[in-house]
């Protein structure tokens, strides 16, 4: 597996550039954003996905870890490939994804080239239940922690967004909005 590779930008094209490490040049599909931010000569250092096909061996590559991460949770709904979870993240952000999945609005993603309505709301509904949090504008350090911790104890993701949505505005610490959580999901 190829996680990373640091060497200096060789060439670049429309959708891709290639990666001189150590006199091996390496092939590596980008958004436009990324393809856009880099020069030619310049040393970069990219997060890589290596997607493995019966023909072909194709490098994804990313700036940073997030972006990556959250194109690998792309790739887990089904119907979704390298290339659409690329022109997804070219679209939009992480933050913007998570949140149109949050708010189950499948609008956003209606945008991208290739992809239907079926297929945006297929999205949405898929990764529901696979964001643990949403780290957005409106969930506190706290919201997120209390989140983990009942996921942790096997509720699902979208059982504890809605406890913790409930109980929104509490006083206290930490250990104390925990326990509140609970006693409203029935376990003391």
């Amino acid at each position: 597996m190829i996680a990373q590779l640091i060497g200096q930008l060789a060439n670049k094209t429309e959708k891709t550039l290639v990666i001189d490490v150590n006199g091996v040049g390496y092939e590596v599909s980008c958004n436009k954003e990324v393809l856009l931010s880099l020069t030619e000569g310049q040393t970069i250092k990219l997060f890589t996905y290596l997607a493995v096909r019966e023909d072909a061996l194709d490098l994804y590559g990313f700036l940073d870890l997030e972006e990556l991460n959250f194109f690998k949770l792309l790739l887990t709904v089904s119907g979704i490939g390298p290339k659409s979870a690329l022109n997804v993240l070219a679209m939009a952000k992480p933050k913007d994804i998570k949140r149109a999945v949050s708010r189950q609005e499948p609008g956003l993603l209606q945008s991208v080239q290739g992809l239907g309505k079926k297929t945006a709301e297929k999205i949405v509904n898929d990764l529901k239940d696979k964001l643990v949090y949403l780290p957005t504008d409106d969930v506190s350090d706290d919201e997120s922690a209390i989140l983990q911790a009942i996921v942790s104890l096997g509720y699902s993701p979208a059982e504890a967004r809605i406890v913790v949505q409930s109980t929104r505005g509490q006083e206290g610490t930490l250990e104390e909005k925990i326990k509140a959580t609970l006693r409203l999901l029935g376990r003391k």
